[in-house]
């Protein structure tokens, strides 16, 4: 079995001035300060040569609101204390089935089948938006059914986006 994919970094192209050349120059900064984080975690310094191969998210503010119900759920249920927003909204992709493949393995000497869900990449080059969507409206529902059945999936949703960090 291969390495698992990493997480992208999402970058924000600017216009800078190079202090070299003192001549206006585009750059790429983090564009968050998650992104800035795994930057640093991953031991990048200025200088260093980068090899990337860029695409353009889809809808970054739903993307965002995503995480931000990610960080929500980590901070509201013990269940999810410690994880990242993420490893959270993977978690539910798994619990809720939403987006989830099914996969199924065949034990001939038992007389079995074993099914298990095999959640799907959430990463914009993977799913188009629309897909997005619907995992997002999933999981609002999960978590309507399973952790807050006081409230609606609209309603949970709509805490997200009070979250910190997201913008409306």
């Amino acid at each position: 079995m291969g390495k698992p994919k990493r997480q992208p970094v999402y970058l924000r192209a600017v216009k800078l001035i190079d202090p070299a050349s003192g001549a206006e120059v585009s750059a790429f900064v983090p564009a968050g300060a998650a992104d800035a984080n795994t930057v640093k975690e991953r031991g990048i310094k200025i200088g260093n040569l980068l090899r990337a191969d860029l695409t353009r998210p889809r809808n970054v503010q739903f993307h965002r609101l995503a995480h931000a119900l990610g960080g929500l759920m980590a901070e509201s249920i013990d269940k999810f204390a410690g994880m990242n927003h993420h490893e959270v909204l993977k978690r539910l992709q798994f619990e809720s089935g939403v987006e989830c493949d099914v996969v199924r393995t065949e034990l001939p000497e038992f007389g079995m089948v074993l099914e298990n869900k095999q959640p799907r990449s959430l990463a914009f080059d993977c799913m188009e938006q629309g897909e997005f969507y619907q995992f997002m409206r999933g999981i609002c529902t999960h978590i309507a059914s399973e952790y807050w059945p006081q409230c609606t999936p609209e309603e949970i949703e709509s805490m997200a986006q009070a979250m910190p960090g997201v913008a409306a």
